[in-house]
């Protein structure tokens, strides 16, 4: 109720302002010439037809901004394409989302209603089989909307020379009642001065009224073809943006398939939230299981470094009082060589006596004897050195007995 007062009254206000506008340029202003009083404000006719002109050329103005205006939504709007495949059929309840997010003129456009009412519909019916015949019927359905749109300017256009007409009429009955018979029979040509004067303005309504006319036609012809191409540019671009968009399985004659895909979808989609939860347990599960490895593996590293720690200290215990021990017996040891040294040192001065006093008797008779005593000493010596090595003590003898037996 609203959108027809609304469709009507924007036009009957701008139309009479025009009007008003007019008619001070006719009376006030350049048009104020006596042709324009005669056609436009000779009869109350044409004070009626002249107001209903400009209300329907309001009506063509407001109609030429609309069609401007879809052709600038054609560009605007714009599905936004999330799949190459196909989409679901539950995507129709995003794109409706974001067709209500656009602003309010883009969404009561051609393309924007008619986006709208097919999503809507694959929404409803959960299918996308019927599409294709829903898009044709709501092709239909708009065709029929612009033809309604018109209807003000086709009453118009249709009104206006049947109110010239009715202006002719009204002046040829004023004429002709205004003739006088006595006038006529005695000065006819008077009498019918008096009655072309009358007829004049009579078709002066039906002229200027079917000239407002064929204006107003040829105007909304122009117009008309605009909204047609506008209409046939949101067929076209309805069935790129929806045709062939959504998974489709069967035909609309064949809905048990589409149920059958609903219920396998279903399904999955159970399957998928199934194998979802168990993998979170799993997760669960093993993080548990690590979290327990990490403290058991701390624990025993704990334990190791433990026993590690005093195996090595009783260990280097035993190394340390062994290395005291050999460190003492080498102390000793060393005592012992340098025992041993000094005792060699008086072997080599025995030694070096010795070789002198063999050199001496050398030539003595008993030679033997003495040898065998040396011989005797030196075994002696070695017994009471214990540890040292016994070393050979060559006696080099010289051949002083041979030489004496040789003499």
């Amino acid at each position: 109720m609203f959108a027809v007062l609304g469709a009507l009254g924007w036009p009957l206000l701008f139309g009479s302002a025009l009007s008003v506008g007019f008619y001070l340029l006719v009376f006030q202003g350049p048009l104020n010439h006596p042709t324009c009083h005669r056609y436009f404000a000779s009869h109350p006719v044409s004070f009626v037809a002249t107001v209903m002109f400009f209300v329907g050329l309001a009506a063509l103005l407001f109609k030429l901004a609309d069609v401007c205006s879809q052709f600038g939504s054609l560009k605007k709007i714009q599905l936004p394409r999330t799949s190459d495949n196909g989409e679901r059929v539950e995507g129709a309840s995003d794109l409706l989302d974001f067709l209500n997010e656009l602003p309010v003129g883009w969404r009561e456009s051609y393309l924007g209603r008619r986006l709208t009412d097919a999503l809507e519909y694959v929404e409803r019916s959960g299918a996308a089989a019927g599409l294709d015949d829903e898009l044709k019927y709501l092709a239909d359905l708009d065709v029929a909307r612009q033809q309604e749109s018109y209807a003000l300017i086709r009453i118009i256009i249709w009104a206006t020379p049947m109110l010239g007409f009715l202006g002719t009429v009204m002046g040829i009955t004023a004429a002709l009642g205004g003739l006088d018979a006595q006038e006529l029979a005695a000065n006819i040509q008077v009498a019918m001065d008096k009655l072309l004067s009358g007829l004049y303005p009579a078709f002066d309504t039906t002229t200027i009224a079917l000239a407002f006319s064929v204006s107003l036609m040829f105007i909304q012809f122009l117009i008309d073809r605009l909204d047609t191409s506008v209409l046939s540019a949101v067929d076209d671009r309805t069935n790129f943006e929806l045709v062939g968009r959504f998974q489709t399985l069967g035909t609309a004659s064949d809905p048990h398939l589409a149920s059958i895909e609903r219920m396998a979808q279903a399904v999955i989609e159970s399957t998928e939230g199934l194998v979802t939860r168990q993998i979170q347990m799993w997760q669960s599960t093993i993080d548990a299981a690590h979290q327990q490895w990490s403290q058991l593996v701390q624990g025993s590293a704990a334990q190791t470094r433990e026993v590690f720690a005093e195996s090595l200290e009783k260990s280097l215990e035993r190394h340390a009082g062994a290395l005291l021990q050999q460190q003492r017996e080498m102390v000793r040891q060393g005592e012992v060589m340098s025992q041993v040294v000094s005792a060699t040192g008086d072997v080599v001065k025995l030694e070096q006596a010795l070789n002198n006093n063999l050199r001496e008797l050398a030539g003595a008779k008993h030679f033997e004897d003495t040898v065998m005593s040396l011989s005797a000493a030196i075994h002696l010596l070695n017994s009471r050195l214990g540890a040292v090595d016994s070393r050979d003590v060559r006696v080099q003898i010289r051949d002083t007995d041979s030489q004496d037996h040789a003499a």
